[in-house]
């Protein structure tokens, strides 16, 4: 008999407590516990950042780091193209035919979406090169409820409907610029499959079949030339995905009588049932992914942004999420904040017209001395220690409807008088430290669109001078980075909201990525999320949106839970807080974002 080093390369080491993480292939045997451990395989979807809208019948494209989700429908066919990066999703080019229940092939910046229905059904194939669609050779017979496979100047279409009652088991090959019909077509002809691989090894699954649409179960593989019968999945279903190659396949989600959530993993002969299930049961589902061990599942019916990662490894996987944390005492929207940290930051001001300022030390929220002079829609920057809080508004004061120029620093313990900004001010993009502030843009007076602006003021702690200004003056957008290195994103200009987003060297401003989650009110939150280059945005939209930033593109970030806008926020990317806002009313709720986590999973090993 083989001993574990000779299979493995390893030996078992003794030891007398658990190190801190196991590599592949390394085992050790506990002699406290007398326990052997090691780490242990796990086969699990967890949650990931939700699509930018919700769809049903896509065709997905690639990886599970670098995947497309194109077209769809919900209430109406769409032309949507949204990209994801293993993080996030955001948008990209739009197809120029409009449609679900068409197919995909190719990689992320090298993309095929052919067929489908528009309606009526449709041959229309159209390529991508990573931003644009451009019309290709057309598919025929045309169809939709089809699957594919391949790259894009070598890919393969099979099955479909036709139209009622039409159900087709043709097979049609794309070398690039047309497509060429093969005589042999699938051994079982139907409509609503997956499927997954290349040109000449590629991999059909599920179904329904004519007559009275009876759902499959058939498996077969194509080598470039013919179908051959091969393993059945466990559970006959249509609607399903797939993802991965010809001898490393998954499948997933799908109808029987109900959504399932079912996935099965094929190994070039078998199917076998995993025990991950998808969290969302779904149907007319989207799927990317190169193996079984690294599967993507995006949106489906019932419509939903509902994205999953499948993984096969020893690694286990905790999603980003947010968490309750303990309420604000004074529920209030559009104050400033000074949170670097989740542990330690202060809120100030805010409307209704107050100077409460609170402390959070990661568990609790504790009331501190006020600001000398109440207001809200403030700014703020810097630490719970060394805090600033710059202009504002409220109504009552002799302001009338002016922004104020009024500025105040904290010192840990209380509020103190200083240098005013230059000019009134409310509601500015805000970063940076005590003495080495920054405000950005903003409004001088109400109303705010009217008087929205594009100045950009820096502090060194006791004096502020003036920096170029803004391309567009706007105000009410989510702002983070450094005095140095700064990003302001969405906001609203004089005629409308924007969601743009504008990139700040100390110096100069220049153009950055679109919100993932586009322009529109409510407005986001107050404070400062992240730096440049690392960012992060919580719109306050519908589906409390939230999004993260690279320094050049933005990405669908998880949602958090308490719907609200125009509280207050901070912290890293990924460590962030926000804090009170409105909606429908003024809110006390904190909420605190932990990012993605992995560890490696170690299991306790049998020893007969």
């Amino acid at each position: 008999m083989s001993t574990y080093r000779e299979i493995i390369g390893k030996k078992i080491k003794k030891v007398s407590s658990d190190p801190s993480s196991g590599l592949d292939g390394e085992m050790w045997y506990n002699s406290t516990t007398g326990t052997l451990r090691g780490p242990g395989i796990l086969e699990a979807w967890s949650s990931a950042a939700s699509l930018g809208a919700p769809r049903h019948s896509m065709a997905g494209v690639g990886i599970q780091t670098a995947a497309l989700g194109v077209g769809g429908n919900n209430s109406g066919f769409k032309n949507e193209t949204e990209e994801y990066n293993g993080s996030g999703w955001t948008a990209s080019g739009a197809l120029s035919t409009a449609r679900g229940y068409l197919a995909g092939a190719g990689t992320q910046t090298s993309a095929l979406g052919f067929g489908g229905n528009t309606p009526p059904v449709t041959g229309a194939t159209e390529e991508y090169d990573g931003s644009t669609w451009t019309g290709g050779g057309a598919l025929s017979p045309v169809r939709g409820y089809l699957a594919g496979c391949g790259t894009q100047t070598a890919a393969v279409a099979f099955g479909g409907h036709a139209g009622t009652p039409t159900i087709l088991g043709t097979t049609d090959e794309y070398n690039g610029s047309s497509w060429t019909a093969n005589p042999t077509g699938l051994n079982t002809v139907r409509a609503s499959l997956a499927g997954c691989g290349t040109q000449t090894a590629a991999l059909a699954m599920g179904g329904y079949v004519p007559p009275g649409s009876t759902v499959s179960s058939a498996g077969e593989e194509y080598d470039g030339s013919s179908w051959t019968t091969t393993g059945s999945l466990g559970t006959a279903r249509y609607g399903l995905a797939g993802a991965g190659i010809q001898t490393s396949a998954l499948a997933f989600g799908g109808y029987t009588t109900t959504q399932v959530a079912i996935t099965e993993s094929y190994d070039g002969s078998t199917w076998t049932a995993s025990p991950g299930s998808l969290a969302v049961a779904r149907n007319r589902i989207a799927g990317a992914g190169a193996t079984n061990t690294a599967g993507l599942a995006i949106g489906g019916f019932p419509n939903t942004t509902s994205t999953e990662e499948f993984n096969k490894s020893t690694t286990a996987y905790t999603p980003g999420a947010w968490a309750s944390g303990a309420t604000i005492n004074t529920a209030r929207m559009l104050g400033g904040s000074a949170i670097p940290s989740q542990s330690a930051g202060i809120i100030f001001g805010g409307s209704p017209y107050t100077g409460a300022t609170e402390q959070y030390d990661g568990t609790t929220w504790t009331e501190k001395g006020d600001l000398n002079t109440a207001r809200g829609y403030l700014s703020g920057f810097g630490t719970s220690t060394a805090a600033v809080a710059a202009g504002g508004y409220n109504s009552t004061l002799p302001s009338g409807t002016s922004g104020r120029a009024e500025v105040e620093e904290w010192n840990g313990t209380a509020w103190s008088e200083e240098t005013n900004i230059p000019a009134n001010r409310k509601n500015c993009g805000n970063c940076g430290t005590l003495t080495a502030g920054l405000l950005m843009g903003g409004a001088s007076a109400q109303p705010f669109a009217t008087n929205v602006v594009d100045t950009t003021f820096e502090y060194d702690g006791t004096n502020w001078s003036t920096g170029n200004t803004m391309p567009v003056a706007r105000g009410q957008g989510m702002s983070g980075g450094t005095q140095t290195a700064a990003f302001y994103a969405g906001g609203r200009t004089a005629p409308a909201y924007v969601a743009t987003t504008v990139d700040y060297d100390g110096t100069n401003w220049t153009a950055g990525g679109d919100l993932a989650f586009g322009a529109g009110p409510p407005v986001g939150f107050q404070g400062s999320i992240g730096t440049l280059t690392a960012g992060l945005a919580a719109s306050g939209l519908s589906g409390n949106g939230v999004n993260t930033y690279d320094g050049t593109s933005w990405f669908t970030s998880p949602a958090y839970t308490t719907t609200r806008n125009r509280g207050f926020s901070g912290g890293p990317q990924t460590a962030a807080l926000i804090a009170g806002g409105y909606g429908p009313d003024y809110s006390d709720a904190t909420e605190e974002f932990t990012g993605e986590t992995t560890s490696v999973n170690i299991e306790d090993f049998t020893t007969s």
